[in-house]
């Protein structure tokens, strides 16, 4: 009965936006695709809010237009790259640009943590945006119009290992390392207000996210599905190492027990959204969703899940 008291409170989604609580945790997923362009799944990205504090984890393709359907201001977001494989990142240079340009003006550099590379990726996308920042700069100054030329920068910190790398306005971001991109890649878990979110990352099984993850209330996390014939093709059959099956997925979920697990970054190989489900549930039985663009989730006393 408390399951399905659970599940009835998740799929109705009782609270409304404007009755969240200020100790509440928001999550929008922004995009839930993969490295194939899609008009229905924008490039891999999830938006953590939490007091003050905005948090988005992966730039991928879209992610800058999602924020704006989603009304999110691009001035104070911290970003959090899971790993530096395209799909990840390549909506990060709309992100930051659009953030020091007219009408946003950021006033500091963009925040960023990620893995081995990040100084690499920041540095590079500098360079390249540079005659941007020299154009646009002298525009605004002869019009007597304010450009913040630190709003042009990153400050980009390199995560090495699990452990916090961010605290700040009681939020609290520990990295989880996971199996993915030569074991460069990982997890996030935020916590605030006794309230916790992980987001999983691009990962194969791993029992490090499943320690870390556990007592987490909405965990978001990849998969994976492949058909008995697609799983013939050494191609695909090779892409699953860096990836979750539904199967371990729901091994996950049964040994976390999150109040809600959704899936996000769904590859699909011969199957249908039906049959990831039904996958996920010979070892999982709890509160499941297959999550879409900007679908939004309340982390209170229970999760509860807005359609946009």
């Amino acid at each position: 009965m408390k399951l399905i008291a659970i599940l009835f409170a998740v799929v109705l989604g009782l609270c409304a936006a404007n009755g969240v609580s200020a100790d509440s945790i928001r999550v929008t997923l922004l995009g839930t695709g993969t490295p194939e362009p899609s008009p229905d799944r924008y490039g891999p990205s999830t938006l953590v809010e939490a007091g003050n504090v905005k948090l988005l984890f992966d730039v991928g393709r879209g992610a800058t237009v999602r924020l704006a359907q989603a009304k999110v201001s691009l001035a104070n977001i911290t970003v959090f790259l899971t790993h530096l494989h395209s799909d990840h990142i390549n909506g990060l240079g709309d992100l930051w640009a659009s953030g020091y340009m007219p009408p946003v003006f950021r006033k500091k550099p963009l925040k960023i943590f990620g893995p081995t590379g990040i100084a690499r990726l920041t540095d590079g996308l500098k360079m390249a945006y540079q005659p941007d920042i020299d154009i646009r700069s002298a525009e605004l100054t002869a019009r007597k119009l304010p450009f913040h030329l630190t709003g042009a920068n990153f400050d980009a910190t390199e995560v090495k290992r699990d452990g916090v790398v961010f605290d700040r306005g009681g939020v609290k971001v520990t990295a989880i390392r996971v199996k993915h991109a030569e074991n460069k890649a990982f997890g996030y878990r935020v916590d605030y207000d006794g309230k916790s979110v992980v987001i999983s990352g691009d990962t194969g099984f791993t029992k490090n996210l499943i320690k870390m993850a556990k007592g987490a209330d909405l965990i978001i996390h990849e998969v994976m599905g492949v058909s008995d014939k697609q799983m013939k093709n050494p191609l695909i059959k090779g892409i699953l190492t860096g990836h979750t099956t539904p199967e371990q997925a729901g091994t996950v979920f049964s040994k976390v027990q999150p109040k809600l697990a959704v899936y996000t970054h769904i590859l699909l190989f011969g199957i249908s959204e039906k049959e990831l489900v039904t996958k996920t549930r010979k070892r999982y039985s709890g509160p499941l969703i297959v999550g879409q663009d900007l679908m939004t989730f309340v982390v209170d006393d229970e999760v509860t899940i807005i359609k946009k």
